[in-house]
């Protein structure tokens, strides 16, 4: 195989394993465009990664080798998974905060699929996801996932042998669970207010039938409190993608 081929391949398996595992990349958008994506991603970057490896020492993945270009094509796949997490975080803490707000209201019984990552989740779940890939979009973070996809290339050569830490990837994701209780955090305050107002009727009134009125009145000041809290929604979030913007280049072991 010529040095372009090795590049080549070593491309698609990281820039396919990126694509696979990108959330905004869901099970939903058609396998053609994903491997379309892929292809025009690869050939766009194999002649620097072919001059790159056209460099490397003798020893390294140029001279082909079967077992050493399974390693390193393992390598790649495992760099592209951790890049499609680290991106991934961008949209979590909206999908943390839905969920959250979904199981206090009582409306996790009626699953649904998400619009981003394909998964099953409450109606308020895909909201507040769907809100976050708005607002990632609006903030231009499409355009600061492809300068770290593009930096990755520099932090993680193509062929080397470095690959990405465990630590800050469990450190981001334990960073978006806080992000997520923080957007979720004035809703979940109203709805707690609630409950013990709930509480007070119910000992005052023992014949009311609290738990049908709860419920609706949970559902309707959720709904309320959501209207109400949309610019706070929308700053919170804004304040997350920045966030996480500036944790990629540690994440990806820049």
């Amino acid at each position: 195989m010529t040095l372009s081929s090795v590049a080549l391949g070593l491309l698609l398996a990281r820039i396919g394993a990126f694509v696979a595992v990108m959330p905004l990349f869901a099970a939903r958008t058609p396998r053609t465009v994903r491997a379309g994506m892929v292809v025009v991603l690869a050939a766009f970057y194999v002649g620097p990664a072919g001059a790159e490896l056209a460099a490397a020492p003798p020893g390294s993945v140029r001279e082909v080798d079967p077992l050493r270009y399974g390693l390193v094509l393992a390598r790649e796949a495992l760099i592209g998974v951790a890049m499609g997490f680290a991106f991934g975080l961008f949209l979590l803490p909206g999908r943390i905060a839905g969920e959250f707000v979904t199981q206090q209201i009582g409306l996790n019984i009626s699953p649904q699929l998400g619009p981003a990552g394909g998964e099953s989740g409450g109606p308020l779940t895909n909201v507040f996801e769907t809100a976050g890939a708005l607002v990632f979009l609006l903030v231009d973070g499409h355009h600061i996932v492809l300068m770290a996809f593009h930096a990755s290339f520099a932090a993680l050569p193509i062929g080397g042998s470095v690959v990405p830490e465990a630590g800050p990837m469990v450190t981001g994701l334990a960073s978006a669970y806080e992000m997520g209780l923080l957007l979720a955090a004035p809703l979940a305050l109203c709805l707690f207010l609630l409950s013990i107002t709930l509480a007070v009727m119910a000992r005052a009134a023992p014949q009311l039938n609290i738990y049908s009125v709860g419920f609706s009145l949970q559902v309707l000041v959720a709904l309320i409190a959501g209207l109400v809290l949309v610019p706070e929604f929308v700053t919170t979030l804004t304040a997350i993608v920045g966030r996480t913007g500036d944790a990629l280049p540690k994440l990806l072991g820049g």
